[in-house]
């Protein structure tokens, strides 16, 4: 069986939401309104700015 119901009420719209397992993974699905919780990692990797001096510099060849 690929999901199983579970005893909690989907943040959006109070429907009861099913857990689905693929390869030991877990997402809890609302099949009413969409609703997936998936954990997820929203960090990013930091962008490195380059300043006018080191742009002017690179442009001139510097």
């Amino acid at each position: 069986m690929p999901f199983f119901d579970i005893d909690m009420d989907c943040p959006r719209c109070s429907a009861t939401l099913k857990t689905y397992t693929l390869e030991g993974h877990q997402a809890e699905v609302c099949e009413s309104c969409g609703y997936a919780g998936v954990a997820v990692d929203h960090a990013s990797e930091p962008e490195e700015f380059e300043t006018w001096q080191d742009a002017m510099a690179r442009f001139r060849g510097e």
